[in-house]
């Protein structure tokens, strides 16, 4: 038995090495959220200026979506009769804050690239 195991567990050992590069090929690469300096310093203000805004568009949507997670974990009965949610709560609405913080800030700097 200890020994059809271990071989069914090599067995899915190596079908999982042999998946993981199509899904990993399959994966989009996705740029980083904030843009550096030295990324601007070769591109037309407007066209960074787009790219700000959008930028803050995200984060604004990441925020938005610590705040609903927020409301549910405020309304979520904990599973324990002294336990609760309002620290993970706190935390959802720091994050919100955060997002929200930089998304002002890339919208600053999109309207003095816009100018």
């Amino acid at each position: 038995m200890k020994r059809r195991f271990s071989a069914l567990a090599g067995l899915g050992a190596v079908a999982m090495l042999a998946t993981s590069p199509m899904i990993f090929a399959q994966q989009e690469h996705k740029p980083d959220m904030h843009m550096h300096k030295s990324e601007l310093a070769h591109r037309p203000d407007n066209e960074a200026a787009a790219e700000f805004k959008t930028e803050a568009d995200q984060l604004r949507e990441k925020a938005k979506l610590h705040r609903d997670l927020a409301a549910q974990y405020r309304t979520r009965t904990p599973h324990k009769s002294n336990g609760s949610y309002a620290t993970v709560a706190k935390h959802c609405d720091q994050l919100a804050k955060s997002y929200e913080d930089a998304a002002k800030a890339a919208d600053e700097v999109s309207a003095e690239l816009a100018k």
